[in-house]
């Protein structure tokens, strides 16, 4: 609360940021994105105030003093301990970041107003978030990192919101334009996903995640979306099967019907019918939307690890760069080729070769350009998904290498079925008696 002329002026705090952020996206990973923001503008802010790190070690001491800990091993992955350090660093950063904006207020309430100094200063926070600071420390074991052009476009997005709602501090778009520059953003083309990976991925995975799987190259929906379904989200009386998905469950706040294969189907039914009323049917432990994602994303990476080391995949490194196999990574990039959300686009790709973009688009939560899909009726979208199904077969397709290999062994069936014919031929009299009258007739 901030006294101004006799008139107090009244400012959203950060945890009402925080969740006006969630309510309007109803997106758990918004809110926390926004957190990320704010932690990189925290590091900034005790970068240029010089503070000094906090001693983590007199942290822990104080702590074990005050809960009569004695074992180090009492320490290792306690979750009293991680909440209390998380907290306390919290604080302490915020604390840093609380007066550079106190700064920021002084500079926009003068008269004139100097934006020209708060956007310098927002502009060597750009500058900060695109380099490596391997002094600056995030964790006990982890340093600072430069982060990529979208994510750092993302982030001022985010604090340029926190300081006008916050504190009072309003930078227009103009503003932006004049004074702030941003790194290049590189546009990497993305890779599909072979058909080869996946029949992969849904040999070595679990049941349960294996008919996850098969609903979401099915489906187009989002990992989320597809963790959120239960058992009336299902209508098994039409063909194809059809999922209707709740507005507060897709990430555009928006229902769509969507479906799923018969082969799919035929993974997920066991699932389905061990599923009692209410319960999810992919997200068992019931794990709140953001942390279920989160969990399958762990698990994914396990599952392509164990792919990767069963037929000698590399990881990034001099020899290769990028990667092979399962680990291939995009170049300059953390993000790896096959993931778990390329499952949407593949189904998107297909979808869109047997009809239109706009069909895709919209059959997947996309906006099309006229959205005329929702004016087609239901039965003339089902026939449109049934002709699309032909083309996301998995199990009865074969990929190149196994025709290849079909191919081969045909060959060589074929070869070795003409020697055996002919060693055949050459144990019967009439082929010697040939042999004899060829080599007369000759002499």
């Amino acid at each position: 609360m901030v006294k101004e002329l006799g008139v107090s002026r009244e400012y959203t705090t950060e945890e009402e940021w925080l969740e006006d952020i969630f309510y309007r996206s109803n997106s758990y990973g918004s809110k926390t994105n926004a957190q990320f923001a704010l932690r990189a503008f925290d590091m900034f802010c005790k970068e240029k105030l010089g503070i000094e790190d906090p001693d983590i070690e007199e942290l822990e001491n104080e702590f074990k003093k005050k809960h009569n800990i004695t074992k180090k091993s009492q320490m290792v992955n306690n979750p009293k301990w991680t909440k209390y350090r998380k907290d306390f660093l919290a604080k302490f950063y915020q604390e840093a970041r609380l007066q550079i904006a106190e700064q920021y207020q002084t500079w926009y309430n003068q008269n004139p107003q100097d934006i020209l100094s708060i956007c310098t200063s927002l502009q060597k926070w750009v500058r900060f978030c695109s380099q490596d600071h391997p002094e600056v420390k995030l964790y006990p074991n982890r340093t600072w990192t430069l982060k990529k052009p979208a994510t750092i476009l993302q982030y001022f997005s985010h604090i340029k919101d926190y300081l006008r709602k916050c504190h009072g501090v309003r930078i227009t778009s103009d503003d932006v334009r004049a004074y702030i520059k941003f790194p290049k953003q590189m546009k990497v083309q993305r890779e599909p996903l072979e058909l080869e990976d996946i029949k992969k991925l849904l040999e070595f995975a679990d049941p349960q995640r294996r008919a996850l799987y098969y609903t979401l190259l099915s489906s187009a929906m989002r990992l989320g979306e597809g963790l959120s379904l239960k058992k009336h989200s299902f209508n098994i009386d039409v063909r194809p099967i059809e999922i209707h998905l709740r507005a507060q469950d897709t990430k555009t706040g928006e229902a769509r019907t969507c479906y799923i294969s018969e082969e799919a189907w035929e993974k997920v039914a066991p699932i389905y019918n061990a599923t009692n009323d209410g319960e999810y049917l992919f997200n068992k432990e019931n794990r709140r939307k953001d942390r279920a994602v989160q969990h399958e994303d762990r698990y994914f990476i396990r599952l392509r690890e164990k792919i990767a080391k069963k037929f000698g995949d590399k990881a990034p490194c001099d020899q290769f760069p990028d990667g092979t196999g399962m680990l291939r990574r995009y170049e300059d990039s953390s993000r790896y080729c096959i993931q778990i959300h390329a499952f949407r686009s593949w189904f998107m790709t297909k979808a869109m070769k047997v009809h239109d973009k706009d069909y895709a688009d919209a059959i997947s939560g996309h906006h099309s350009y006229l959205d005329q899909y929702i004016r087609i009726p239901k039965k003339e979208q089902q026939k449109m998904y049934l002709e699309v199904e032909k083309a996301i077969q998995i199990e009865t397709s074969r990929v190149y290498s196994e025709q290849f290999h079909e191919a081969e062994i045909a060959q060589m069936q074929e070869e070795i079925a003409k020697l055996k014919a002919m060693a055949e031929r050459k144990e019967e009299p009439e082929y010697h008696k040939e042999s004899r009258d060829s080599v007369g007739v000759t002499s």
